[in-house]
């Protein structure tokens, strides 16, 4: 029984390691992709509006 108990602390902690390699990548990529959004609008709000000429 503490063989099967000391192998699910292990494992559980293999697990939440694996899942640290996870989430830190993934919450870079969403900041960037947040920041690229929010800057594109930004952008779009500063130019000048389009006159059309005739």
């Amino acid at each position: 029984m503490q063989m099967i108990q000391s192998s699910y602390r292990g494992l559980s902690l293999v697990l939440d390691l694996g899942l640290d390699r996870v989430l830190i990548p993934l919450a870079i990529v969403v900041g960037l992709a947040g920041g690229a959004m929010i800057g594109s609008e930004l952008a779009e709000l500063q130019t000048p509006p389009v006159q059309n000429i005739r």
